[in-house]
């Protein structure tokens, strides 16, 4: 990404004002599909507003996408920026409304709008330093469910979450479903079967990912089973190992790691499914960029995929490997599936686009400057 020029904290190009600021935080410390998120509604609110501007820390500057006007708060990052020198600027421009696109808000400034996907930090303590699970709740107390603030999460099952973690009410959270448009779309027709079934999933670590479910699968089939996982973006280092000891062959199991948009594209285009084994999410961009690329998906049945995949997905109890490795050798061995199931993923992929989480946010920043 390249940067654009800095602009002035009041006017902006051309002599506009600036009433929204973005928290430009998320330049420095997300990443996955948060950072995702909020790369999308940052660059589409610029495109879309000419009364914004984004506020990053001095260490994101080479990172601000191209286009975007933005301004250089402070001479810090991380939480010292993002609670001291972030909203003493703020109070000393007008006090605009701020809006955070992810996780993380000032608890001491009250007029915002942010985005909370999920609670994590609540459930999974293990997976989160103790500095970050401070500065989340105090951010979700504080920054974001005050009055003067505005809470948005990114499904349904979230807002019950959240609701239920800090006793409000769920009717005051907006729900704002994210977009799978993002990817490139791959050329040509869909690729012809591989001699082997390739099934693609993601390596993450952290327990609710649930990343050893494929291999416990795959390990539930005959060795000579033609039937392959692969593993997409930051693996896990303890996948290797855990494949080796449940006596995987490694022919068995490709390990890409980390790809580009395009790769990854790639690899769902040509998946004879992709997997989502997830125990909990807020939302889960995977699989709907999957389904874009026409992938089938083969999702665990917990609210949240029931909520945005619907029926076009198959899905399997998280922690139980035998039904996953049946969903395995059903889909492999079936075109007719297949087919069925990668049309039913365009179709439902074509209802999540960020130009209409884009809309959705305009609305509500317009609401609130009334």
């Amino acid at each position: 990404m390249t940067t654009s020029r800095s602009v002035s904290p009041h006017t902006g190009e051309k002599g506009r004002s600036v009433k929204v600021a973005i928290n430009g935080r998320f330049l420095l410390a997300s990443y996955g599909g948060v950072l995702r998120c909020a790369m999308e509604i940052t660059e589409r609110l610029a495109r879309m507003r000419d009364d914004i501007v984004l506020l990053v820390p001095p260490g994101a500057v080479d990172r601000v996408p191209e286009g975007v006007p933005f301004e250089v708060v402070g001479r810090s990052s991380g939480p010292i920026w993002e609670q001291i020198e972030l909203p003493l600027w703020l109070r000393r421009h007008g006090t605009p409304l701020l809006v955070n696109p992810a996780n993380i808000a000032p608890f001491v400034y009250r007029r915002q709008i942010s985005i909370q996907h999920d609670i994590a930090p609540a459930l999974r303590p293990q997976d989160f330093t103790f500095l970050f699970r401070v500065q989340w709740h105090l951010s979700v107390r504080w920054g974001m469910l005050r009055g003067g603030q505005s809470l948005v999460t990114s499904s349904r099952a979230s807002r019950e979450e959240i609701a239920a973690q800090f006793g409000v009410d769920p009717q005051r959270i907006e729900v704002v479903h994210l977009g799978a448009d993002t990817l490139p779309l791959a050329s040509g027709e869909p690729v012809a079967a591989e001699e082997r079934a390739v099934f693609v999933t993601f390596g993450r670590h952290g327990a609710a990912k649930n990343a050893r479910a494929a291999i416990d699968a795959l390990a539930e089939l005959a060795a000579d089973a033609p039937v392959d996982v692969e593993f997409v973006g930051k693996l896990d280092p303890e996948l290797a190992p855990y494949a080796a000891a449940r006596g995987i062959a490694p022919e068995r199991i490709r390990w890409r790691g980390m790809v580009s948009d395009e790769e990854l594209a790639d690899a769902f285009h040509r998946a004879t499914a992709f997997v989502w084994p997830s125990l909990h999410e807020g939302f889960g961009l995977p699989p709907l960029e999957a389904q874009r690329l026409g992938a089938p998906v083969l999702a665990s049945d917990i609210p949240i995929n029931r909520e945005i995949l619907g029926d076009s997905a198959r899905y399997f109890p998280a922690t139980d490997a035998t039904a996953l490795a049946s969903l395995f050798v059903e889909v492999s061995d079936d075109p007719g599936l297949r087919a069925e199931l990668s049309r039913r993923s365009l179709a439902n992929a074509e209802g999540f686009t960020w130009q209409r989480v884009a809309d959705r946010w305009n609305a509500l920043i317009d609401a609130r400057l009334g």
